[in-house]
C-alpha cells in the first residue's frame, strides 16, 4: 500500500466523482495526464472545494475516502464515456485510466495538491456498504439530514438514478 518512501499516493477528486470511484459505479477516470501503469492502492480524496456542483449532502469534502487500482491506461475515446460517467467528450485529448479493486476506507483529513501528492496514514478499510458510510462518514459529510440520506440512499443504489441526479 506505499509508496515514496513508505508514504500512500493520493489523488484528488471532485465530488461526487470520488464516491463514485470508491463505490465502483465510475471504472474510467478522464484525465489529461498521461500516466504509468498499474498504480496499486492509491488513494481517492475528495476534494475540499466543490467546483464540478455545489456541494452535496451527504459527502465529504476535504477527505481520503479509498482505495482504487489503477490498471491500465489508453487513449480516450467514445467508448469510455459511460464508464467514466460523462455525457460528452472532453474538450482536449485525454488518457482514460481503468480503475479496478475500489474499497471504501474509513476517512481521515487530508492536505490534497492539484497533482500526485503522499501521506503517511495508517489505511483502515471498510465494508462498502450504507451501514460502514453512515457509521463512520456521519460526521464529516455535508449534512442537510433529509437531503443527506437521499443522495447516500442514491450513491449505494442505481446507477440510473445517479445519472439523472447528476446528469452526469
Amino acid at each position: 500500500m506505499t509508496d515514496h518512501e513508505g508514504q500512500l499516493k493520493c489523488l484528488s477528486f471532485q465530488e461526487p466523482y470520488a464516491t463514485l470511484i470508491v463505490l465502483g459505479h465510475k471504472t474510467i477516470e478522464c484525465r489529461t495526464r498521461s500516466i504509468q501503469t498499474p498504480i496499486k492502492d492509491l488513494v481517492v480524496c475528495a476534494s475540499k472545494t466543490a467546483s464540478a456542483y455545489y456541494p452535496i449532502d451527504g459527502l465529504a469534502y476535504g477527505f481520503a475516502i479509498g482505495l482504487v487500482d489503477v490498471v491500465d491506461r489508453e487513449p480516450f475515446t467514445k467508448g469510455h464515456r459511460e464508464a467514466a460517467m460523462m455525457s460528452r467528450m472532453p474538450d482536449k485529448k485525454s488518457n482514460a485510466w481503468k480503475l479496478e479493486n475500489a474499497r471504501l476506507i474509513k476517512p481521515f483529513p487530508v492536505k490534497a495538491t492539484a497533482s500526485f501528492f503522499y501521506v503517511e496514514h495508517e489505511i483502515e478499510v471498510l465494508s462498502t456498504n450504507r451501514q460502514a458510510y453512515f457509521e463512520h462518514y456521519s460526521d464529516i459529510i455535508v449534512n442537510d439530514d433529509n437531503l443527506a440520506t437521499e443522495s447516500i440512499e442514491a450513491f449505494f443504489g442505481d446507477l440510473g438514478e445517479l445519472w439523472e441526479m447528476f446528469a452526469l
